[in-house]
């Protein structure tokens, strides 16, 4: 965020609703020894900007450093209008503060991380005339009270208020403002947004991050056959895997080898690897007589899009994690992204004698079990990998 934004903007958390499908105060449930409140709070602390909190009524237990703003509107028969209000509320606390307007979050949000105000920040640096910006996450579906108002939406929202229309909705769609919808770049920013709407959701919440998978790494030196394992083991558990592969091929005529990066979904295809890498992949370095060329551009781009399809399968593949990777800091973010969800991944890594500070990064990652892979021990090693997965894929873990 950028910081002539933090400067005049302030963060407003939402927790004045109804908890209506709830049934309980979402702001009180507890998620690892904490109140939804007290993470959320937590989270935005990080910020150097103003920080609020939307209220129903005041008499809820508030941390001092939070400035608590009770709703100024009510409908007809003296109840709350919901986050159309608590946003309007905020916003003209912003006009009397001097901001510009407001980053909104609501509480039953507890997987949020503020690197979602930071896409927001970086879409109103590409479109800063917008009066609203609103988070979408991959499945389409938008996040109205995750985003960005700016004051300049007062009017509209008296307009909506005035004529009894509580909803959101029909600020984000008002014909006077401008609206940008910024979508999520992948599937970690995807469960940020989880809300907490239900008994079920906040059930599935405690499972969901009761279980991490253990994501596995195979490391060993060149012939080991860390590559040759993963394809066998793949076709063997027939799960639907998504990620990438990675191929040097020799270029008889040059002289050299060509490194090509292509899906993972190849590991099905029974055709010659060297030509499904070099008519599927995209050339990502060329290595002669000790010398090496590399494009990292190619990390960047090709590879990061192919780690962030596969969250939508049910294991990752990367085969393999190396050093020609090292100046890709895209492609970097997104491996050690796909290291802290809960999609397993399952890859190999250089032998344990190649060092960088990204190779050091994945290998200490605290989700990650490291095996050592050698020709004394690969069966033994996939027989275990074979019946791991197949649990996991018949729900027995």
């Amino acid at each position: 965020m950028n910081e002539n934004n933090r400067k005049k903007s302030g963060c407003l958390i939402l927790c004045g609703g109804r908890s209506g499908r709830m049934k309980r105060d979402k702001a009180k449930l507890i998620w690892h020894d904490q109140s939804f409140l007290e993470i959320i709070c937590a989270k935005i602390r990080h910020t150097t900007m103003p920080w609020y909190l939307s209220l129903a009524s005041t008499d809820e237990q508030i941390p001092a450093d939070f400035i608590a703003l009770k709703d100024e509107v009510c409908d007809d028969s003296g109840g709350f209008i919901g986050p159309l209000g608590g946003i309007y509320t905020g916003l003209k606390q912003c006009v009397r503060d001097g901001l510009d307007g407001i980053y909104t979050v609501p509480v039953d949000l507890p997987l949020f991380e503020t690197e979602l105000f930071e896409l927001i920040a970086n879409a109103a640096e590409t479109s800063p005339h917008a009066d609203i910006y609103i988070l979408v996450s991959s499945d389409g579906r938008m996040h109205p009270t995750t985003g960005y108002y700016r004051t300049s939406v007062i009017d509209a929202a008296e307009d909506l208020i005035n004529s009894h229309d509580y909803r959101l909705m029909s600020l984000i769609r008002h014909p006077n403002l401008k609206t940008v919808f910024v979508r999520t770049e992948n599937a970690e920013q995807d469960r940020m947004l989880f809300n907490v709407n239900t008994p079920a959701d906040y059930e599935a919440l405690v499972k969901q991050t009761a279980y991490r998978p253990e994501h596995i790494i195979l490391q060993g030196e060149r012939g080991a056959g860390k590559s040759s394992l993963i394809r066998k083991l793949v076709k063997e558990i027939q799960c639907p895997a998504g990620g990438y592969l990675t191929r040097a091929v020799f270029n008889k005529e040059k002289g050299y080898k060509e490194i090509c990066m292509y899906p993972a979904s190849f590991i099905y295809d029974p055709g010659d690897q060297d030509t499904l890498a070099r008519e599927n992949g995209k050339l990502c370095g060329i290595t002669m007589n000790g010398v090496k060329e590399v494009h990292p551009e190619v990390f960047d781009t090709y590879g990061t899009q192919l780690i962030h399809a596969a969250s939508k399968k049910e294991l990752i593949i990367m085969d393999e994690i190396g050093f020609i990777e090292e100046k890709a800091e895209q492609f970097q973010k997104a491996v050690l992204s796909a290291f802290d969800s809960n999609i397993p991944v399952l890859a190999a890594i250089k032998a344990k004698n190649f060092s960088t500070p990204f190779l050091e990064a994945v290998r200490s990652h605290e989700n990650v079990r490291l095996i050592e892979l050698d020709e004394t021990n690969r069966d033994e090693v996939y027989e275990q990998l074979k019946t791991l997965y197949m649990d996991r894929k018949e729900g027995r873990q």
